[in-house]
């Protein structure tokens, strides 16, 4: 792919990463499978695409539409999501539910327990999810939170947090690295035009990579794949942007409100000392100090009643 195009589309927006991976090509399905056999860490030989709507158990149930869900051959399913952005959500709890709700799709009334297959909720983010971590792959399970025995192992959520894995840079040995995380650097810098050799040499070390890239190139010559990136795009934009104009008018308004604050308490103070030294009268002081007059005679009742109370 290097020096083909210096417009490649962003793995990491939802259209295109659904895109890689989903299309009814034999390259497509190669990709598929490469990717989830370095997700889960073990071969996945057969990966079938199905609808990406989990059905709804009952009428006021929300609905789940995932990016790719796949059944395995034997009977295991796979839901993946590419997180292009953190949402300021709680993303750790909408995997479990996505999870548990996948866990469900896969059993019907009479079933046999034993003959629950695995599932697995694949996540991609694009953002840092735990920050107290530098690890960026983690395969969560149910298991006892004292000794860390495994339950059943039947539900599995693993994250992969590109912005962890190790800058390009600093790998010197890209056969070595483990197919996840090749997996991880293709779709962090696969449309970084100053890293397509990079890539293409990374593409070279895993058939299912190689097999994405050319699925990449393909779709990349799809002007309408372009006019949805860029709306995708500049919605988020717009987005950031309100953002950050609703901060400055946040900031700005709570310097406002610190100024306004700050000088009426020290217009108090004022008034509190020309109380004490009994320099005028009520109303002279409320018009010298600029507080209204309830607030001055409130303030002289305060110095009255606590000088009483010492006196008692």
């Amino acid at each position: 792919m290097a020096g083909k195009t210096t417009r490649i589309l962003n793995p990491r927006l939802d259209p295109n990463f659904k895109a890689i991976f989903t299309q009814d090509t034999e390259d497509s399905r190669k990709a598929l499978r490469s990717f989830l056999s370095a997700a889960i860490g073990r071969e996945v030989s057969s990966a079938t695409v199905v609808n990406s709507e989990i059905p709804k158990v009952y009428d006021a149930q929300r609905g789940i539409n995932y990016d790719i869900n796949c059944t395995f051959a034997d009977g295991e399913k796979a839901q993946v999501e590419m997180q292009s952005w953190d949402e300021g959500y709680a993303y750790g709890k909408r995997a479990e539910y996505y999870a548990a709700r996948l866990l469900s799709s896969v059993i019907d009334v009479g079933d046999d327990w034993d003959k629950i297959p695995q599932v697995y909720q694949i996540s991609v983010l694009n953002f840092r999810f735990d920050k107290t971590n530098e690890q960026p792959i983690h395969h969560y399970i149910m298991c006892d939170r004292k000794d860390g025995a495994k339950l059943t192992e039947r539900l599995n959520v693993i994250f992969m947090e590109l912005p962890k894995i190790p800058k390009t840079e600093e790998i010197t040995d890209a056969n070595n690295l483990p197919p996840v995380i090749k997996w991880c650097k293709f779709l962090e810098e696969a449309d970084n035009p100053s890293k397509q050799d990079f890539i293409s040499n990374l593409a070279q070390t895993e058939e299912g990579m190689m097999a994405a890239e050319n699925t990449l190139t393909k779709i990349n010559m799809d002007e309408w794949r372009w006019i949805i990136q860029g709306q995708i795009e500049g919605k988020r934009r717009d987005y950031t942007s309100g953002l950050l104009a609703a901060e400055r008018r946040g900031v700005a308004k709570g310097i406002e409100q610190g100024i306004v604050q700050g000088v009426q308490q020290n217009a108090r103070e004022n008034a509190r000392n020309l109380l004490k030294m009994n320099l005028g009268t009520a109303e002279q002081i409320a018009q010298a100090v600029s507080l209204p007059l309830e607030e001055v005679l409130a303030l002289k009742d305060e110095l009255e009643n606590g000088k009483l109370k010492t006196e008692i």
